[in-house]
């Protein structure tokens, strides 16, 4: 009897593994096999966690290395692309080396920073490697950006925060 159960679970795990196959993807995507896409078309998906509607988030598409964007939007996006490798930014934040395959939805590793501060305080967000500015504002926002660390700085002051898949980070 244990021995069918163990067969019967191992044939299942195969089974639902064929279903729902993910790659390997680089540390900043998931790839997945999306049997709902045909043909050459592959798709990038961002899709932020928490409510959409307050999230401030820029996309933008581009060939891997290329300066002009050829796809973007605000909020979660779900764009369709010939395969290839891609970089993508978010809000200004750029991602590189982004593949999209046939037949495959690549999901951009992202979350929420999400900063508590007064209507007049002044928010920037950099670039913890760079110091770059990549988005900011006043008040109480919240930023979508792909996983990783950024800086918060206000009123002169800064702090480094770690950006987690699928979490909204309180600031």
């Amino acid at each position: 009897m244990a021995q069918r159960l163990w067969t019967a679970l191992i044939v299942s795990l195969f089974l639902f593994r064929s279903l729902l196959i993910v790659e390997a993807g680089e540390p900043c995507c998931a790839i997945v096999a999306n049997a709902a896409l045909k043909g050459r078309l592959g798709r990038l998906a961002v899709e932020y966690p928490g409510d959409a509607k307050r999230i401030e988030a820029r996309l933008d598409v581009y060939k891997s290395g290329d300066g002009k964007s050829i796809a973007g939007g605000y909020g979660s996006q779900a764009i369709e692309l010939l395969p290839g490798t891609y970089d993508v930014s978010i809000n200004g934040k750029r991602v590189t080396g982004v593949t999209i395959k046939s037949g495959h939805e690549t999901q951009v590793k992202v979350g929420v920073l999400h900063v508590h501060a007064g209507k007049d305080t002044r928010v920037d967000v950099l670039d913890a490697a760079t110091s770059t500015s990549l988005t900011g504002g006043y008040g109480e926002k919240s930023f979508g950006l792909p996983v990783g660390t950024v800086t918060v700085k206000i009123a002169g002051q800064s702090e480094t925060v770690t950006i987690a898949e699928g979490k909204v980070t309180e600031f």
